[in-house]
Order: C-alpha cells, then structure tokens, then sequence
C-alpha cells in the first residue's frame, strides 16, 4: 500500500481520538437538521415576490421544451430554474408550498453537501463544525433563499459548490476519474440553474495549485498540468462551451461602469455588507424595496467586525503555517463577485446594490471552505495548513473561547437572519393582494377586465409591462379576458379585489337633443359631438345606451374603428381606444330599431363596487 493511501485510512478511522469521527458526523447531522428546520420556518410562510410571477408567466405561455428552458431570464441562463417554474405553474395555481419545498430541498442538498465537503477537505475532527456552523447560520445566505426566482438560482449553486469541491479534492487525492467525472457533473449541475457556476473552474484550480502542488509558481503550473491533464482539459473544454453558448445566445447585462462605482460598491459590498455578515452580521436591515431588505449594520457594529476578520487573520498567521493562501482564495473570490456586480448593476443602482446580500450569497459558502483551509490540515495535501512549532503566540487561543467565539458568530447569524425574514413574513404585499384577487376570480368564473398597472407594492412600474394585471390572472383560478369591448367591465382594485370599472375624470358627449332619448342613432349612423378634444393617448370610452334590437355596430373615434355588439334594453358598453379626437360616430344600427344614447364618457378606469 502506498504512504499516502496509509494516511487516508488513517485518516478514516478518526483524527482526534477514538470515537470522534462518529461524534462529529452525528453532531453534523444535527446541525444540518436544524438549520433545514430552521429554514422550512423562514420560508414556507412567504410567498411569491416580483420576478417570480414573471417566471411563472412564461411557463404558461409556453410548452416544456428545450427552446423554452433555455430562454435567458433577465440575462441569466437557467435552464434548471425554468423546467422548476414549469413544474410548479403546471401543478396548478400558484403552488407556493411546491415552490418552497423545491427550494427547502436543494437547502437540505447544499448543507449536507457542505457536511460531507467538510469532512471529505479536513477529516472527522472537531474543527469541522466551526466552518459548517458559520455556513449554516449565515444570514448572508438567506434573502436569495426567501425570493423564489434568486433561489432557483442560487440555492442549487451551492448544492453544487460543496459537491465540486468535494469531489475535486478526492480526485486530487486519488486521481480516480470516476471522481473527476463527479466533479465536471457538480459543476455542470451549478452551470444549468446559474451562470456564476463557472467562478467554480479558478476555484477548484486554486485548490490544485496552492494545497496539492509545491514549489514555485510555475513548478507548481507545470505539477498540476502533467498530474492532472485529463481534469485540465475536461475543464477547459466544458467551461469553453458553456460560454461560447453563453455568449452565442446570451445579451450579458454588463454596462461601463467608473472607478467611482467601483469604489462606492467596494466600500458596501466588501468593506460593510460581507465585513459584518461573515462575523453574524448585519444584525439590522433597510427594508428600502419590501419586502427585501437590504444590511443596514450600525457603524460600531462595521467597526468591530473590521477587527474580528484582522484578529483572526493575524492569529492564524501567528499560529499556523501557510494559512494566507486561503484568506488569498477567499479575497480572489470577492473581487469576481465585486466584479461582476459594478459592471451590471452598478451603474443602474449605485452604492446600495452592494448591501444587497444576493450577490454574496455563494462567498459565504467560499468563506466556510476558506476558515477551514487556514486553521485545518487538508489529509493529502503536501502543502497544507500545519501549526507552527513553537507557536509565534505566547497564549494560543484557549478551545473553549474559540468554541464561544463560534457560538457567538452563530448566535448573531441566526438572529440576523430572523429579523431579515420578518419582512417576508410582514410585507409581502403580493401576498395578500393576490390571494384577493384568486378569490374574486374563482367567484367570478368568466370576468372581462380592464389590463391596468397593478399596485406599487406588488409589482413596480419600472417593471412595465411585466406589471400588468393580465400577466398575473393566468396564474389564477377563474378565467378572466382583457377584451376591447364588454357590456360588463371590471377591474382589479388596489386591494385585489374586482370592482365594477368606473370612467374617471375626462371628457363627455354634450347633451342630447331629443328629450328622453339624448342622441337618436338612425341607421345610417351618428357622431355624436364631446365637450371637448381627447389628446393623443389610450382611453377606455363607456357609451350608456337604450336599444331595441341586439346588433352589431361600428364604434369608431378618430382613426380607431371597433366593432362591438350592442344588448336589447338600457345597458352600457365599454370599449379601449386610441387616439385623439372629439366625438364618437355609431354606424351599423339595425334597420327599424331604436337606438339612444344618453352618455358618452371618455377617461381612464377607476375601481367602483364590487363586480357582481
């Protein structure tokens, strides 16, 4: 047997005394237990927010294909976020509890994965479940949980970075391809819900070159290259080809940007956002869009975060050899992540965007590796993190206090993480509002609507159209139709409720000449004059009639010609035009009827009662 291979049995039956790897195996277990627990809490009371529906809207439209998979969302390529949004659209209205047990599952994957990539980078010893709590109690990691759309994104990719990294280093170890094999379809499954998944290609090279190989910079290039070719092509190739496809079919949202963006975004996203979150942080929040909410830390709080991460690294220097190769993998991973925040949505939303934890949410998981490789000893690897002898520090940190360090990292993490949630739990106005309008429209049955904007709250404009209430009604139960003409108009409400449509302030036809009647209608038709001139713009127009007949009729107003059907008796129709003009001309009337119009309103809807 070789001398290495001795190691890794070794290694296996435990590193710090009998019995302990079965302890900590158990101890991580429940840990995963807890924080899956945890996070069903935190997310099967939420509900759908912005994009989400959007998503959900696209599946309706379209059949299950290779074509609709691979429709970019929003300039990301997510295959395996669009098959899910078809299964959940497809599994009936609105399923929020399938939703949010798709995501529960892959949080379940990504913390076992990271209990087992854990164990496979360090071995079965206590150390382990420092880095594995700091990951599982992060709040870094919860507000691209708690929006659905981020999370089928985001939640697989660290899924699918502990599984990389686990299988790499097993591949390192033993050069088996079956392991490499694991490792290429770990990234490939990060690849199809997320284009970031190809930031896992420098990663796993960095782990070959700074743990696995010695020597010079380019000794160590040439080590792992000849060692490790077929891993190096294999890379090279999928990552080769999932960008040319990327590129090929892909707009990419990267715009210029200034050195003013960069350092302003540096100083939130790097020097405030991931200072305070890796250290427990933010422990407050700016609920500036609910209900996402943003780190908000207060300045003592930045501060004092500041001196842990310096404290920390400077112990691990003074304590231990070769440990600033992982703060370096950790800081490389940090800049791409800055990198590609500043040059896409940087120069759109400025310094805020970099509170926003969803662009960190895999450099916690980075984080959790990185604290592992500087105080742990990688079994196999000939250039690992050793304890110096003697130490450079007279007093070594005491277990105790670095176990109640831990603790209080986690503490600080999970109460973050609380406070984040009770936003989604509170201020989810979609919430309601679509629950309302499901309601009214299971009631309703068959309903003609106005398309009005819905309320700020659920969708913003600056989302337009994606903000329009018939985007969101084949979500629903009910059937309802956005038709140019109805004799029976609704619209939805500010509180999702379908109200009879009102025509708000705007013009009027004058009055009428015949008593009784208003504006007679011959069968040769009328225009029937306003009180003034309807500027260039999209009305909804409401003729109040009495007919005797039941008929179609031509409507037209300006250039704008409608064919409508008009009802026997006194009844309304409601018809959307365009243009600008300044009476409305009724052609078609059925020879021998009598057709009168006592009103015609030109404006913009407004909700009334409730429709009946």
């Amino acid at each position: 047997m070789r001398k290495q291979d001795s190691r890794l049995v070794s290694w296996k039956r435990g590193l710090d005394g009998e019995g302990t790897a079965s302890a900590v195996v158990g101890i991580g277990v429940v840990l995963v237990l807890a924080h899956v627990a945890f996070r069903a809490w935190a997310l099967l009371p939420s509900w759908f927010y912005l994009d989400d529906y959007n998503l959900l809207y696209d599946a309706t439209t379209s059949p299950f294909s290779l074509a609709y998979v691979l429709e970019p969302h929003n300039s990301n390529l997510m295959p395996g976020g669009r098959a899910l949004a078809w299964v959940v659209e497809s599994s009936g209205t609105l399923n929020w509890y399938l939703a949010a047990g798709i995501v529960l599952l892959f949080q379940a994957l990504a913390a076992v994965a990271a209990l087992w990539a854990l164990l496979t980078l360090f071995g079965p010893r206590w150390g382990v479940l420092a880095p594995l709590v700091l990951y599982l109690t992060s709040a870094m990691t919860m507000p691209a949980m708690m929006w659905w759309t981020a999370a089928l994104n985001q939640v697989p990719l660290q899924a699918a970075l502990f599984l990389a990294v686990g299988c790499w280093v097993r591949h390192l170890r033993t050069r088996s391809l079956v392991w490499l094999l694991a490792t290429l379809v770990a990234t490939a499954l990060g690849l199809v819900f997320y284009v970031k998944a190809l930031l896992f290609f420098p990663v796993l090279g960095f782990v070959a070159l700074a743990w696995f190989a010695t020597g010079g910079p380019l000794h160590r290039l040439v080590h792992v290259a000849r060692t490790y070719w077929a891993a190096t092509l294999s890379a090279a190739a999928l990552a080769v080809a999932y960008l040319a496809y990327y590129v090929a079919y892909v707009d990419a949202p990267f715009t210029e940007t200034t050195p003013g963006v960069v350092g302003r975004i540096s100083e939130t996203m790097l020097g405030t956002a991931f200072m305070t979150g890796v250290v427990g942080g933010p422990w407050a929040w700016d609920p500036a869009a609910p209900p996402n909410a943003f780190a908000d830390p207060p300045d003592v709080a930045v501060h004092v975060a500041w001196v842990v991460v310096a404290l920390t690294v400077t112990y691990g220097m003074l304590t231990r050899h070769r440990t600033l190769r992982a703060w370096a993998l950790l800081a490389s991973y940090l800049l791409c992540c800055l990198a590609l925040l500043v040059n896409s949505r940087g120069p759109e939303y400025g310094a805020i965007i970099g509170l926003e934890y969803r662009y960190l949410t895999d450099a916690a998981a980075i984080a959790a590796v990185c604290v592992g490789l500087a105080f742990l000893e990688v079994p196999g690897a000939p250039d690992s993190s050793v304890p110096r002898e003697p130490s450079l520090l007279r007093a070594p940190l005491r277990p105790s206090l670095a176990v109640a360090l831990v603790v209080l990292v986690a503490a600080g993490g999970v109460v973050s993480s609380v406070r984040y949630v009770t936003y989604w739990h509170t201020l989810n106005e979609s919430d309601p509002w679509i629950h309302a309008l499901d309601r009214d429209l299971e009631r309703l049955g068959r309903v003609d609507l106005a398309d009005t904007a819905v309320p700020e709250g659920v969708i913003s404009a600056a989302f337009a159209p994606d903000n329009a209430v018939s985007r969101m009604t084949p979500l629903l139960h009910g059937t309802a139709d956005f038709p140019r003409t109805s004799s029976r108009l609704g619209m939805v409400g500010e509180d999702g409720t379908v109200r009879s449509a009102l025509i708000g302030p705007g013009v009027r036809s004058e009055e009428g000449p015949t008593r009784g009647c208003g504006w007679k209608v011959p069968a040769s038709g009328r225009a029937i004059p306003l009180t003034g001139r309807a500027f260039e713009w999209d009305w909804w127009v409401r003729i109040g009639y009495l007919y005797s007949d039941e008929s179609s009729v031509t409507i037209t107003a300006d250039d704008d010609e409608i064919e409508a059907t008009l009802l026997p008796g006194l009844n309304s129709l409601y018809l959307r035009v365009s243009g600008s003009f300044d009476e409305i001309r009724i052609d078609g009337v059925a020879p021998g009827s009598t057709l009168c119009v006592d009103t015609i309103e030109v404006g913009q809807v407004e909700p009334g009662g409730p429709l009946p």
